[in-house]
C-alpha cells in the first residue's frame, strides 16, 4: 500500500462538504468539453463516494470507479444501484486493468493526497485509448482563499510542532501536474467551470479541523494537536469574519487533456 490520505474514517462526513453528485449539468458539460458521448468507457481513479462517477453514469458513460478505501465504495455503491458503474478496489499508481481501454479517465481532487502521483499519470496514459482524454479536478483551493489560508496555517503550525507532511502528502501545485502531463504526452484542450463548491462558515470549516472531520489531523499526534489547534483558532479569528459563509472552492474548474497521437 502507498503513502497516500486513508479516507475510510471520513466516508460518513465526505459528502457534506465536497457534494453527494455532480449536477446533471456539470456532468453534461465535461463530456461536452471533452467529446464524449453516450456509451463512453470513462475510469474515475479514487471515485470516493461516487460524486464524478454517478453522475457521468446518470449521463449514459459506462463508468468503471477504482477506490481503495472500501468504505467510501460502500457509499458509492448505495448511490449507483442500477447504474452502468463497476466498482474496484485498488489504487490509481497499480491499475488492475488493460491497456488502452478508456476513452476518458477522471482524477478529481486526489494528485494533492498520494505521494506516488506521477505513477497515477503515467498509468492513466497507459490505459487512455489513442486521443483519449483526461478529466482533471485540481479542487485545493486558491492561495486567495480564507480556508486554504486556515488550511496552511494548520500546515505550518503542525510542522513547526515537528510533524514532518502532517497532511496532503502529494503533488503541491495544480503547476507541477501540468508539468507532468505535458511530459506524458497529454496537451491542454479547455477548461470547464461549473461553478462555486457547496457553501459553509468558516467557523464550521476551523471546527471540522478540530473536531477531526477533516484529514489534516488524522495523523498528527494529540499532544501536537493540543498544543497547536488553540493557536489556530486564535489566529483564525484575528484574520477572519468566521461567521460569514463561502464556497469550498470558490470556483469549481476542470481542465480537459488529450493525448497527444501515438
Amino acid at each position: 500500500m502507498s503513502d497516500r490520505v486513508d479516507f475510510s474514517r471520513g466516508a460518513s462526513a465526505y459528502d457534506s462538504r465536497h457534494g453527494a453528485v455532480l449536477s446533471a449539468d456539470a456532468a453534461r458539460s465535461l463530456m461536452s468539453a471533452a467529446a464524449l458521448q453516450p456509451g463512453a468507457s470513462v475510469l474515475d481513479i479514487g471515485a470516493g463516494t461516487g460524486r464524478v462517477a454517478v453522475a457521468l453514469a446518470e449521463s449514459c458513460c459506462d463508468v468503471v470507479a477504482l477506490e481503495p478505501a472500501e468504505l467510501m465504495l460502500r457509499a458509492a455503491r448505495h448511490k449507483a444501484a442500477g447504474m452502468r458503474v463497476r466498482f474496484v478496489t485498488g489504487e490509481g499508481a497499480r491499475l488492475p486493468l488493460q491497456a488502452a481501454c478508456f476513452d476518458a479517465v477522471v482524477l478529481a481532487r486526489i494528485l494533492y493526497l498520494m505521494t506516488d502521483w506521477r505513477d497515477v499519470l503515467g498509468e492513466v496514459v497507459r490505459v487512455l485509448k489513442p486521443r483519449g482524454v483526461l478529466l482533471h479536478e485540481w479542487g485545493n483551493g486558491e492561495v486567495d482563499e480564507g480556508w486554504v489560508q486556515i488550511r496552511e496555517k494548520a500546515r505550518a503550525l503542525f510542522e513547526g510542532a515537528g510533524v514532518a507532511a502532517p497532511f496532503h502528502p502529494g503533488a503541491r501545485s495544480e503547476a507541477r501536474v501540468v508539468d507532468a502531463l505535458v511530459e506524458l504526452g497529454l496537451r491542454f484542450t479547455r477548461d470547464v467551470h461549473i461553478g462555486p463548491g457547496p457553501s459553509m462558515t468558516l467557523t464550521s470549516f476551523v471546527n471540522r479541523i478540530v473536531d477531526g472531520e477533516c484529514s489534516y489531523i488524522w495523523n498528527v499526534p494529540a499532544e501536537v494537536q493540543r498544543q497547536c489547534l488553540p493557536e489556530l483558532k486564535a489566529w483564525a479569528s484575528e484574520r477572519f469574519d468566521l461567521d460569514r459563509a463561502v464556497s469550498l472552492p470558490r470556483d469549481i474548474s476542470w481542465k480537459i487533456y488529450q493525448q497527444v497521437d501515438r
